[in-house]
């Protein structure tokens, strides 16, 4: 059954995620033609300033979970019922937070575009038009939560991706006929709207002895202390590359950035879908067989070393000649910023399986130095090259320094322990 299960959710992930990759191009190709590369720079601007906002998610889902998973395996109702409480209860409180600190922000975004040309105003509204759809997202995350850690991912996936699939059609459509910012913001809205309805839906479908008003248990906020420093680190890992880029170098570089970005981003995350798909199952074996936990690791680790050479390789070849003959040769980079975008993407595969095992396990505590070196290591590195006119190119080094040093050196030896 939980290879049943693992298998139907990466089924229910992987092939939406490949149309929705596609579109995807479509949809930045269709945006720099009819709207201008500044407002795409700007949009792309916004998701990593929204990332920090998280923050105040504190970690809670990936807590959520690893308290789940018993009460699941035993089928007490009454437990989950309890936590499941507790997690929407607690999201009510994110969102609120979430909005008041994204509202006081927004008039500090302008300030992070260099040589900014575009009105202060638009970009205000803009940015909390987006913060929006961000915050109403976490009104199903209640239900995500309970799904993911029964590994039923895939019971609901096929409807939030063909929901994903059609807002990014209409996004296309909305750009071609009102070439307006505002516009395609507020389809994002109301596409989130649809989705948080089809979730509610789904969950009273599926789950009808689980009820959220049973008295809240909020017994995985002991997990958050040690999560909240997982998260600042990831975010400065991962969401500072854009926002150094805006800042010191200027709207059109943010683009150069995301073309080459979005694609290994794209790889990335169908690939990962393998994580977000098996965690919850991996978490299954570690209460049920802790013993052919290792067995599958090693398993786990060949496939994805074999993935991530089947991908990168032929990728080096036919990388910016792609962005060259879909974006046009103003938005390629030189061969040695083109390989270290490959060699992050590289390490970034291989590694899931490192993410997966410490998160199943819940090892948040014992993995904090690696979160620690990585955001210090990248952020400093990242800012010294780019100060002293590395560019893209400094970013990208900075990033697989910190990887290799955080994580191939020593969160194996943690796992290993």
């Amino acid at each position: 059954m939980r290879t049943k299960k693992v298998f139907l959710n990466l089924l229910s992930e992987v092939l939406p995620q490949l149309i929705i990759a596609v579109i995807s191009f479509v949809r930045v190709k269709i945006f720099l033609t009819y709207i201008g590369d500044e407002i795409l720079g700007v949009y792309q601007l916004f998701g990593q300033v929204l990332a920090y906002l998280s923050l105040a998610e504190l970690g809670l889902t990936d807590a959520a979970m690893y308290f789940l998973y018993k009460p699941l395996y035993e089928k007490k109702n009454k437990d989950i019922s309890a936590l499941i409480s507790g997690v929407k209860k607690s999201f009510n409180y994110v969102m609120m937070a979430m909005l008041v600190i994204g509202c006081a922000l927004s008039f500090l975004v302008p300030h992070l575009i260099a040589e900014n040309t575009l009105p202060n105003p638009f970009i205000i509204t803009c940015f909390i038009l987006t913060l929006l759809v961000n915050v109403l997202g976490y009104f199903s995350t209640t239900y995500t939560v309970l799904f993911n850690a029964d590994q039923n991912k895939y019971k609901y996936s096929f409807y939030t991706q063909g929901l994903l699939i059609l807002r990014n059609i209409a996004d296309i459509v909305v750009i071609i006929f009102l070439k307006n910012l505002y516009a395609v913001l507020v389809v994002e809205i109301i596409f989130t709207l649809l989705q948080n309805l089809v979730m509610k839906v789904l969950y009273k479908k599926n789950y009808p002895n689980i009820s959220v008003k049973e008295k809240p248990n909020y017994v995985f906020w002991s997990k958050t202390k040690a999560l909240i420093p997982h998260k600042i680190g990831g975010l400065i890992a991962y969401n500072i590359d854009v926002i150094l880029v805006s800042k010191i170098l200027g709207l059109g570089h943010v683009v150069i950035y995301n073309a080459y970005y979005a694609i290994t981003l794209v790889i990335s995350n169908i690939i990962g879908k393998f994580s977000s798909s098996t965690i919850a199952s991996v978490g299954n074996l570690l209460v049920a067989e802790p013993k052919k936990a290792y067995n599958i690791f090693l398993e786990y680790n060949d496939m994805l070393f074999f993935i991530a050479n089947i991908i990168c390789v032929p990728l080096t070849i036919f990388f910016t000649p792609f962005i060259s003959l879909w974006y046009g040769p103003s938005y390629t980079v030189g061969d040695i910023t083109m390989y270290l975008f490959v060699f992050n993407l590289l390490y970034g595969i291989i590694r899931i399986i490192l993410n997966i095992y410490s998160g199943a396990a819940a090892l948040y505590k014992e993995t904090l130095v690696c979160t620690y070196l990585e955001a210090f290591i990248n952020l400093i590195v990242s800012l010294l090259l780019i100060l002293n006119g590395f560019g893209i190119t400094g970013l990208l080094i900075g990033t697989a320094t910190s990887m290799l040093i955080s994580e191939f050196m020593i969160k194996p030896s943690i796992l290993n322990k």
